[in-house]
């Protein structure tokens, strides 16, 4: 918030808001709090900016279950998002602490959009405690539970904000884990949240646009987007 001639009433109302099931996408809260599109957009994501800084405090630790997971549909698998979660369990398998992540793209091998072993173990090295044992990491297991909230995620980035690109993803992924665990705790999103915008540094949008290196698109290859999809519906049709 500092520096901003947004006014701090119009802040905690996007702060309430975003902290809110389900959040809010920025053409919404543009409307919602009266500004531009532009200046919601920019404090959606310096919120999420604070939420990424209470997303780094703490890592999974106890028993921890991770798999690969897409963001993406199902028809295109050449670009979809591939994607670690990782997730606390309970007793039951449950996962009571979640964190999703965009693997490097030098962890994926780009043809198959698969996370390389190396991906595993970065993603097992950055975000779970060294002491968590024991690390479930069987070979192409899959944990019902996670599964079914990459779904959930798959879900809520598409009907809420139509869809996200692979620069800013890391970001909402933040979010969705974010409510997540704090509904698991029990504690209040909207308290929290407020807490860590007030002691996160401010993020300036030159920072925020910056150049960050992610999945290439497929259809660069192909020249235009147009080409890519009718690459495809040749191959559906001669099938």
């Amino acid at each position: 918030m500092e520096g901003s001639s947004t006014s701090l009433v119009r802040w905690f109302q996007a702060i309430f808001l975003i902290s809110q099931p389900g959040g809010i996408s920025s053409s919404r809260l543009s409307k919602i709090i009266t500004v531009t599109y532009k200046t919601a957009w920019l404090i959606s994501h310096k919120i999420r900016h604070a939420i990424s800084r209470a997303d780094e405090s703490e890592l999974l630790s106890g028993i921890v279950q991770m798999q690969p997971i897409y963001y993406g549909y199902n028809y295109y698998k050449d670009a979809q998002q591939p994607l670690m979660i990782g997730g606390t369990t309970n007793a039951d398998g449950r996962p009571h602490h979640v964190k999703i992540k965009q693997p490097d793209p030098e962890h994926v091998d780009h043809p198959t959009r698969t996370i390389k072993k190396t991906g595993i173990l970065s993603f097992q090295t950055k975000f779970i405690r060294a002491t968590a044992l024991p690390i479930e990491q069987i070979p192409r297991k899959r944990y019902p539970y996670l599964t079914m909230l990459g779904s959930e995620m798959t879900n809520w980035l598409n009907d809420t904000f139509n869809g996200i690109g692979a620069k800013h993803l890391q970001a909402y992924l933040n979010e969705f884990c974010y409510r997540l665990n704090q509904y698991e705790s029990l504690s209040s999103v909207f308290d929290s949240l407020l807490g860590w915008c007030a002691q996160t540094p401010v993020l300036i949008y030159k920072i925020l646009i910056r150049h960050k290196r992610v999945l290439q698109v497929p259809w660069t290859t192909f020249g235009t987007k147009a080409k890519w999809k009718g690459a495809y519906l040749n191959q559906w049709g001669a099938s």
